[in-house]
């Protein structure tokens, strides 16, 4: 849509869109249509400069637009440009050969680690699209907009990255300025009657399983953006490793499904119309036994706009697992019972139900009552702190890089603390960073850290789209690559899902480096019946991903776990 403010003057001034950071210093205002801190003059004052705008970020698209300015050119890494690796070179020609053949789109599934980002940058820069919109999980925001440079060579004339909270402000409205409404209250009119700043060619999707309701104010947002009323639909690329695994989750797929099926679109995309669309299409579930959702992924498969493969179809080390039972005293597995049993009596799970795979499926629990649900045991889990800490500082003395992954920001904490007092009492560097979401500001610092190796452990309750791995290259932003060191993924907390534990083991295991994952489960207590169920259910997600080889092992693995348990 136009632009709400006037293109710069004769005397040069412009409008220069800055970070959060700005709010507040001298100069800076705030433009009542998107909601962003600006500064209006003729240059930028040097004080302001670590606000400005970088490349392809939703305020560089901001500036652009409020300045009436073109999008600058891509700046393009030096050498001969983007050099596909061997298990790319197909899927890329898949993507490119759904689109020719005016496919909506393409699904991309790939074991984290695998190369999608590069895979799809290197896709969408063959084909003749003009302005690719790629939403990101905040952790990634900053990896995309590097990897733009280092996997095209500047065939998209515009990219912006974008994080999902951030979609809203991609619309605008004629007669309304979208950054004066309550902020409880801007997404949802967005949703419903905001117009696209921008007619995006593409779509991209980075953990597209956060789609995965389409009831979701970022779903309906998503949406909006692809279909657009009165001219050509955007091409959708979601990618994931674990993109759903009901049928109910594959709504967002809907329009790829259609064109597989060779069926008219469904009339809604939610609740039981969306059930009978599928049913209709003999997609539902119950027929045969078949998982319904291996029947949807195949279909997408099949009809030539979606792709799947297994660590070892593309070259790709597997994922080892090692189980490290805990023995916990007497009287700490008093507590640690009796945690779990307050639990569960408020719940009213019984021991059969713990078995279903941690609280993804306890109960029928969701959103606030699932959180509450894991408080009442993070005590329990923090029993095992003294535990992980002495593993960590062990692999570390062995020349690992550690990674450890905790569901609660307390836990997360008191981990880092531990880790760092055992390591100095070893006589070991006690470096050791603690990452998590409510520090976005100082995540990337803090992740680079680790990678160049300024700190030897990293405990974070971040699990997707953060790359953690050994040589990444310029993993500091500055052309610097990550520490050779091989890295170690050690699993404490594990009241969680099988979509979580993959994300949380992928992060070191990527771009074809082992990070092995050590479980750590306190032995004789509900939890190893709870980590069992969870890896179950990694073991199906990998069967879904064509992965049966390794949903073997874990379910191996899960068994083991299980006798861990005993009688509890």
């Amino acid at each position: 849509m136009p632009s709400r403010t006037v293109s710069p003057s004769a005397g040069g001034r412009r409008v220069f869109v800055l970070s959060a950071e700005a709010v507040g210093l001298p100069g800076v205002g705030r433009d009542t249509d998107w909601g962003l801190p600006v500064y209006r003059g003729v240059r930028l004052p040097g004080f302001l400069e670590r606000s400005a705008s970088v490349p392809y970020s939703l305020e560089r698209l901001a500036e652009d637009l409020l300045n009436r300015s073109p999008a600058a050119p891509v700046v393009v890494a030096g050498g001969a440009g983007p050099v596909a690796r061997p298990h790319q070179v197909p899927l890329i020609e898949q993507v490119t050969a759904a689109y020719r053949a005016g496919a909506p789109g393409f699904l991309l599934v790939l074991p984290t680690g695998a190369g999608k980002t590069a895979v799809v940058l290197m896709a969408l820069d063959l084909l003749p699209v003009e302005r690719v919109l790629v939403v990101a999980p905040l952790t990634m925001v900053a990896v995309w907009q590097r990897a733009i440079g280092a996997f095209t060579r500047g065939g998209v004339r515009r990219w912006a990255v974008v994080h999902p909270e951030r979609l809203w402000r991609l619309f605008g409205h004629p007669q309304v300025d979208m950054g004066r409404l309550p902020a409880h209250e801007v997404g949802g009119f967005a949703a419903e009657w905001g117009v696209g700043r921008v007619v995006w060619d593409a779509v991209v999707v980075d953990e597209s399983q956060i789609a995965a309701d389409p009831a979701s104010l970022r779903s309906r947002l998503l949406h909006r953006l692809v279909h657009r009323a009165g001219g050509p639909d955007a091409f959708f690329v979601p990618m994931s490793a674990t993109p759903f695994s009901t049928l109910a989750e594959t709504a967002y797929c809907a329009d790829l499904i259609a064109h597989a099926a060779r069926a008219a679109l469904p009339r809604v995309r939610e609740g039981e119309g969306y059930l009978g669309w599928l049913e209709g299409l003999r997609l539902g579930a119950g027929r045969g036994g078949v998982d319904a959702t291996v029947r949807v992924k195949e279909l997408l498969y099949r009809g030539g706009v979606g792709a799947s493969a297994s660590q070892g179809d593309l070259g790709l080390p597997p994922q080892r697992r090692e189980l490290h039972p805990v023995r916990l005293t007497v009287g700490e597995r008093a507590r640690y019972e009796r945690s779990w049993s307050e639990f569960r009596r408020v719940y009213g799970l019984t021991p059969d139900a713990d078995a279903v795979g941690g609280v993804d499926g306890a109960g029928g629990m969701e959103g606030e009552e699932r959180a509450a649900a894991l408080r009442r045991v993070q005590k329990a889990s923090l029993l095992k702190v003294p535990y992980v800490a002495a593993h960590v500082a062990g692999l570390v003395a062995r020349g690992f890089q550690v990674i450890v992954p905790a569901w609660f920001l307390e836990n997360v904490q008191a981990l880092a603390v531990a880790i760092a007092r055992v390591l100095r009492e070893r006589g070991l560097p006690d470096r050791v960073v603690a990452i998590t979401g409510q520090d976005p500001g100082l995540r990337e610092r803090k992740r680079a850290a680790f990678q160049t190796g300024r700190a030897l452990v990293v405990v974070t309750n971040v699990v997707q789209g953060m790359n953690l791995h050994a040589g990444e290259a310029d993993a500091d932003g500055a052309g610097r690559p990550a520490t050779p060191a091989p890295r170690i993924t050690v699993v404490a907390d594990v009241l969680t899902g099988g979509k979580r534990l993959l994300q949380a083991e992928g992060r070191g295991q990527r771009d074809g480096r082992e990070a092995a994952a050590h479980y750590l489960v306190a032995e004789g207590t509900t939890e190893a019946r709870w980590l069992a169920g969870a890896l179950r259910a990694v073991a199906g997600t990998q069967d879904l991903a064509r992965s049966p080889e390794e949903a073997a092992g874990v379910l191996t693995l899960a068994a083991l776990v299980d006798d861990l348990g005993g009688g509890s």
